[in-house]
């Protein structure tokens, strides 16, 4: 179902449904990862005209719109590919994710980030899902730079780190969406504590983005590619710039400490 097609297409719509309509055509994204209440504040109809617009699309309710939205924002693949071809595609899907994300970066925003990274008294990654494995990844590259931070992927863990941290201290949250209530509630806690707050998000308007001092924006959105390759892609490439960044803010000797680190892992050899 090309559900932006169709409503192009149909004409038995009731006036307010027609302004609704106009705003779903030139505002999908919005909706994908908005709510009801703000589409129905946004659109200036009643959230009864949504739910009836809904159902006269065949539509169980408003996820279900949600749903064919995204379901429109994606190319189908051919039913059959060539090996050739989709190691190709593959290849183009992670080079576009880097692209993109380079595309969004704001140099005067990476270096508040990295400003507010270098005087922290301790920093902590927060993320759960795949981007609490990038939240992972994160900890490691930045290690290797002398950046010590501590990846926290569970929810629990991560609102009692927050209960505890105060203006010297910094929360990294990671969440392509925005919207994930976990890392919301974790960080709004940190916040209320005094800490520094970096959000890296695909969505500068989302509830978690609103909660930052700076906010570093990804390039693939999460709705229908949950755990996606490029969507981890996008995150590591902020974390390399963020890592490059402090690296040279901090006129690190990263050879020397690749040497330290070097000699310690050859004593592990037997």
């Amino acid at each position: 179902m090309n559900l932006l097609k169709e409503l192009r297409n149909v004409d038995h719509f009731t006036k307010t449904e027609q302004r609704l309509l106009t705003y779903i055509d030139a505002n999908p994204e919005k909706i994908i990862y908005g709510t009801i209440k703000e589409l129905s504040r946004n659109a200036g109809v009643g959230e009864a005209t949504i739910i009836r617009l809904c159902k006269k699309l065949n539509l169980s309710g408003f996820s279900d719109l949600k749903i064919e939205l995204a379901k429109d924002s994606l190319t189908s693949p051919p039913s059959h590919i060539e090996k050739k071809s989709y190691l190709t595609t593959s290849a183009n899907l992670l080079k576009d994710a880097i692209t993109k994300t380079e595309k969004l970066v704001i140099e005067s925003d990476i270096n508040k980030a990295i400003n507010i990274l270098s005087n922290a008294k301790s920093i902590y990654l927060f993320g759960v899902g795949h981007s609490g494995e990038s939240a992972r990844d994160y900890a490691k590259t930045w290690f290797r730079v002398g950046l010590v931070a501590h990846a926290e992927v569970d929810p629990h863990f991560q609102v009692q780190i927050a209960s505890f941290l105060n203006s010297r201290d910094v929360v990294v949250a990671l969440s392509l969406s925005g919207h994930t209530k976990d890392i919301y509630d974790s960080v709004r806690l940190a916040k209320k504590r005094g800490a520094h707050i970096i959000v890296i998000t695909n969505d500068f308007t989302s509830p978690i983005a609103k909660l930052a001092d700076v906010t570093l924006r990804t390039a693939v959105s999460e709705f229908l590619n949950i755990g996606s390759v490029s969507g981890q892609v996008s995150q590591l490439y902020i974390c390399e710039v963020l890592a490059k960044g402090y690296e040279n803010y901090n006129h690190i000797d990263t050879t020397k400490l690749k040497e330290r680190a070097l000699k310690a892992i050859m004593n592990k050899s037997m």
